[in-house]
């Protein structure tokens, strides 16, 4: 119908289904983009706790953030077992720097 009136229609998703069995995305990668989206939830959660006024939310955004963190941590352990986990630029050493 869309298309006999000649309008723009959405793709069709069947190219994008095939028979591989090999993930067109790693691992790394995915486990990166997990641990990224556990970030945005506590974020979230956190900005939820902040604005609610009712005290039983705030108990049960409590209880969430908890999970939420165990889960985040078990996502921080394995890009560390696996070697993943990529050190953040640091701050120089200003009183070694002021030494030299």
């Amino acid at each position: 119908m869309i298309t006999k009136s000649d309008l723009s229609s959405p793709n069709s998703w069947v190219s994008e289904v095939t028979d591989s069995k090999i993930s067109p995305f790693s691992d790394k990668l995915m486990l990166n983009h997990i641990v990224i989206l556990i970030s945005a939830a506590v974020g979230y959660l956190g900005a939820g706790l902040s604005v609610s006024q009712r005290r039983d939310l705030a108990v049960e955004y409590g209880k969430m953030l908890a999970q939420v963190g165990l889960y985040a941590e078990d996502g921080a352990e394995l890009l560390i077992k696996n070697g993943w986990l990529e050190q953040p630029p640091m701050a120089e050493n200003r009183d070694k720097l002021a030494k030299e």
